[in-house]
């Protein structure tokens, strides 16, 4: 799904030509900024962040050529904004953060809310458990989900985004919750 301006960035990290990081930073600044600002309260530690997320995008492509470039600089965004914040503090912890995790802690198994897998088989498993639930879901709801657990937007940003009241997005979050709780068991994820 990517562009054709972002199969010309993927080609020059290809060649290992750093306009390729410039052309990632004008294009996607923004969108990998405010994912880190979501989790990192510190102006100095999202600007280091921003850095690291292009350290890893240069480090990692190649070998990888993603299908998706602006959802893998996503996921490096979260990535690198919540091992910053664990190293920041690793006894206090984000309000947002916290509740987005007790959330989920409802409907996934404690070994993968806390991302604390033995085995990356595992991980894996439950990754693409999850991702085959979204895709069953309407468009709505996987919006919805993928916001407030991988963005981790609060309930009052995404009704502000979306228009929709805070109760109606706190029910369909619960609903869609017990739903995947109940796929996971079928799946044989919980045990």
């Amino acid at each position: 799904m990517n562009t054709t301006e972002d199969i010309k960035i993927i080609d020059l990290l290809f060649e290992r030509n750093e306009s390729g990081l410039s052309q990632i930073e004008a294009k996607y600044k923004n969108l990998y900024k405010s994912i880190l600002a979501k989790l990192l309260s510190n102006g100095e530690d999202v600007e280091e962040c921003e850095n690291d997320v292009l350290l890893a995008v240069w480090n990692s492509i190649p070998p990888n050529r993603p299908e998706n470039l602006s959802a893998y600089i996503c996921k490096i965004a979260r990535n690198v904004s919540i091992n910053k914040f664990k190293y920041n503090t690793r006894t206090k912890r984000s309000k947002g953060y916290i509740t987005a995790l007790e959330e989920l802690s409802e409907c996934i198994p404690d070994k993968a809310a806390e991302g604390s897998f033995d085995k990356k088989a595992e991980q894996k498993e439950i990754s693409e458990a999850i991702s085959d639930f979204l895709r069953g879901m309407d468009a709505e709801t996987r919006i919805l989900f993928i916001r407030r657990y991988f963005y981790l937007e609060s309930v009052t940003e995404l009704s502000k985004r979306y228009g929709i009241s805070e109760n109606r997005i706190s029910v369909k979050l619960f609903r869609t919750r017990a739903k995947l709780h109940k796929y996971l068991e079928k799946e044989g994820i919980f045990i």
